[in-house]
């Protein structure tokens, strides 16, 4: 299997990095192939459109964003969903890797 690309989006970027930390651990763990990295939505569409993605999941704060990007998300065709808001608030990383696997299997 090929390294994966899961993009994690929320408003200033810095709770979705410490959510990265969290879920490298997991994935470490787990012995998966998948990289994990945040940006703040200020910046996402540029990303999605230089970067190779395969998912993405969105902090639950940033709802609008799929509004803003979900015309370029169907042109690509990466699968997206939003961060559940209990696993966000308590930046539960294998929780929140769970999510993201679910959407990289679409």
């Amino acid at each position: 299997m090929e390294e994966k690309n899961l993009l994690l989006i929320c408003a200033s970027g810095i709770t979705t990095g410490m959510l990265v930390r969290n879920i490298q651990k997991h994935i470490e763990d787990k012995n998966l192939k998948i990289h994990v990295y945040s940006a703040p939505a200020i910046i996402a569409r540029q990303v999605i459109n230089e970067q190779q993605i395969d998912g993405i999941l969105i902090g639950p704060q940033s709802r609008y964003e799929i509004q803003r990007l979900e015309d370029l998300l169907s042109f690509k065709k990466i699968p997206y969903r939003l961060i559940s808001q209990e696993n966000y608030e308590v930046l539960n990383g294998a929780g929140v890797l769970e999510e993201g696997l679910s959407i990289l299997k679409e």
